[in-house]
């Protein structure tokens, strides 16, 4: 298959979206950038969505235990999905030789997180300067629009250069000459993957689950489907029924529509200019832009209550929502009582280590795993349709934390993020998602390994499986 030039800017803007935050509520890192939905897009765009899909879901298990936290970043998977699903509908290959074809293009996509972080430093000191000139910079600028026309220059080069660099590697050595070589890397990418993340887990019985469910699958042929209604039940069953949301009545100067709209801003620039000099500093001034302009009139205290905000932040986007919240009622309180910032500032400091923390144990390690696992799981099994139901979960789950948080911030104070530490804690799902997610990966590689392919490549792939094992209990051993 030839790619046209639509094909070409397609895939680019969509690789921009998908590395970007904006305009994606904040779920975008969640779903569209993630290998398994990524591959869908690109398989639309190339007129071949189950192909695209079992690319991304291969992809996604090379990447299982991908998790970016505190600017850290080892590999870009949207970018390897979208040369994985290229490769294996323009080139015919297997989703699993694709995915070995296209995996040095994921550490081509690093340059842009770690050139971004520190290019946007550029856009804090012209903000910098701006404010020291008395200019009144509009925050919504240089965190916004720049540092997304950056992004979107910077996204179009790296991946027409993996376009160019893809095409030129098939020329040259030819994909389909040493397939079988790329198919049996393929195999020991994907069985060392999960057998590192099953030993990551550290739990005594999540290999047994993972060999029973593997076994079940590969003699019973069971189906990803029965699976995924048995977890669906048992996640509503553990989950907490209690929704802790808070209806109390706007009743100081700022008013609902002002904060869903702070919100709205937040979620979809906290990772805008995300940058070393300030990492989220600006994304949370850029948020509070509306509140503040409601609190003030004077051009002059606009400015300078904006720029406080600037300071250097870093948090969990969705689970650090509560700070946000709690600083708009202090601001508001600040306002009317004519407190000092300062006070505020320390608040802001000593809340956004817990969340970030938190945060990330559980939303990163724990819901993106478990949900965009299911949805690799129900597309091996070619369950295309039914695996987008596990992303629409988790996007919904996603939005819930960050909302409830942001309103509950605002009328509870420091009790809301105390709440949501004691709810983090005591989450039934965090305590069950070893043993849910090691039967999801046994069932997902059954289905990805030993369906449809020769019996010599069968034979191999059990080899891998059980060195892997063998590897596992040297160094469970090694440990004691």
């Amino acid at each position: 298959m030839t790619l046209t030039f639509l094909d070409y800017c397609l895939l680019s803007i969509f690789y921009f979206w998908a590395s970007s935050t904006a305009l994606s509520l904040g779920i975008g890192y969640y779903t569209i950038y993630r290998p398994i939905m990524a591959g869908m897009a690109a398989g639309l765009i190339l007129n071949d969505i189950q192909t695209g899909m079992m690319a991304g879901a291969v992809v996604n298990i090379i990447y299982i235990d991908f998790i970016s936290t505190g600017g850290s970043f080892k590999g870009d998977q949207c970018l390897t999905t979208l040369m994985a699903a290229i490769a294996s509908i323009s080139f015919n290959l297997h989703p699993v030789e694709a995915a070995v074809a296209a995996f040095p293009f994921g550490f081509l996509g690093i340059l842009i997180w770690k050139y971004r972080l520190r290019i946007n430093n550029i856009f804090v000191h012209i903000y910098e300067k701006k404010y020291k000139e008395n200019k009144a910079p509009d925050i919504s600028l240089y965190n916004g629009l720049l540092p997304q026309l950056l992004l979107l220059v910077m996204s179009s080069a790296v991946i027409i250069t993996a376009f160019f660099l893809m095409f030129l590697f098939n020329k040259l050595i030819d994909f389909n000459g040493i397939n079988v070589l790329l198919y049996y890397i393929g195999v020991i990418l994907v069985v060392f993957s999960v057998s590192n993340i099953l030993y990551k887990i550290k739990s005594k019985y999540n290999y047994m689950i993972f060999a029973s469910i593997f076994l079940a699958a590969l003699i019973f042929n069971m189906k990803a489907y029965i699976l995924f209604i048995l977890i669906a039940l048992g996640l509503l069953f553990i989950t907490d029924k209690k929704v802790n949301f808070v209806k109390n009545k706007f009743t100081g100067v700022i008013k609902k529509g002002d904060l869903v709209y702070s919100w709205f801003i937040w979620m979809n620039y906290s990772h805008s200019c995300y940058s070393y000099d300030r990492l989220m500093g600006l994304a949370f001034a850029h948020s509070m832009k509306n509140i503040i302009k409601k609190l003030y009139d004077n051009k002059s205290e606009i400015s300078e209550t904006i720029h406080n905000h600037t300071e250097f932040f870093n948090t969990e986007p969705n689970m650090g929502t509560p700070i946000h919240g709690y600083i708009i009622s202090l601001e508001e309180e600040r306002k009317l009582n004519n407190k000092s910032f300062e006070d505020i500032s320390y608040i802001k400091k000593g809340m956004m280590g817990i969340s970030a923390g938190l945060g990330d144990s559980f939303t990163q390690a724990i819901l993106a795993p478990l949900f965009v696992s299911m949805s690799v799981m129900l597309c091996l099994d070619k369950s295309y349709y039914l695996a987008f139901i596990p992303v629409i979960f988790l996007s919904i789950y996603i939005l819930f934390i960050s909302y409830s948080g942001f309103m509950n911030g605002y009328f509870q104070g420091r009790d809301s993020m105390l709440q949501r530490i004691k709810d983090v804690k005591q989450s039934k799902i965090k305590v069950y998602f070893p043993y849910i997610f090691s039967g999801i990966l046994g069932l997902s590689m059954s289905k990805l390994l030993f369906n449809n392919i020769r019996p010599s490549e069968n034979i191999f792939t059990l080899g891998i499986i059980l060195f892997a094992a063998f590897l596992t209990f040297l160094r469970k051993r090694r440990e004691q």
